[in-house]
């Protein structure tokens, strides 16, 4: 109404009269989201993005540098399947090689862990037994000399099987297979606060188990190195 030459008022003084503005008695926030509307934008979650801009209105963004534009919390940054909360590294994604992987930063296997990292080759047992065959000590010797080596390291011991017989003999059989070759490292001296073991049974095959092949690769000792 400029045309009669009179003042409009604007009781919140927000810059848009009263006559135009939608909440006359309420501020417009201006931060470019509707700002003629004479309205203030909700921001439900208090993270400094107004809902309409807000991809998750509820949750409020955790402001660490990554994506901090989209209002949503990131738990896990670089997608690497490691919480930003204990991920030592939240901008790179941890390798998944089986020495670290908890730290959630990208590593290179030191050269004289490889051997002693994921599937542990020439680790064998008696047929439905946990009795380790002796073939096997050699390489458990050498296990033994790598850990002494590197004696910040932890390692958890997988035992697992095929998928021949039943389940809970073949989760009970993985189980006593680890614990088997923590007890031998532990007579060889490592500290048993150092070594865990744990069977999964056939639940994790990294072959088919419909050949003798595959059967043969399920039926492994796996090294997973942690500090």
């Amino acid at each position: 109404q400029d045309e009669d030459g009179c003042p409009d008022p604007d009781n919140d003084g927000d810059g848009i009269a009263d006559a135009q503005d939608k909440c006359p008695n309420e501020a417009e926030s201006q931060n470019g989201v509707e700002d003629e509307d004479g309205c203030p934008e909700a921001d439900s979650d208090n993270d400094g993005l107004v809902d309409p801009r807000d991809q998750c209105p509820q949750q409020a963004e955790d402001k660490d540098g990554f994506e901090d534009e989209d209002g949503c919390p990131d738990e896990d940054n670089d997608k690497d399947g490691v919480a930003d909360a204990a991920d030592k590294c939240p901008m790179q994604p941890e390798t998944a090689n089986g020495y670290l992987d908890e730290d959630g930063c990208p590593d290179e296997i030191p050269i004289k862990l490889k051997q002693f990292t994921g599937t542990i080759e020439g680790i064998q047992f008696e047929t439905g037994s946990d009795r380790i065959k002796k073939q096997s000590l050699g390489k458990l010797r050498k296990a033994v000399g790598v850990l002494q080596e590197f004696g910040d390291l932890k390692v958890i011991i997988e035992g697992h099987t095929d998928n021949v017989g039943k389940d809970d003999f073949n989760q009970e059989l993985s189980q006593k297979r680890a614990e088997s070759v923590r007890t031998y490292l532990i007579d060889q001296g490592i500290d048993a606060g150092r070594l865990t073991a744990q069977g999964f049974g056939p639940s994790r095959p990294v072959a088919d188990n419909d050949t003798k092949e595959g059967r043969a690769k399920n039926r492994r000792v796996e090294f997973r190195l942690t500090k």
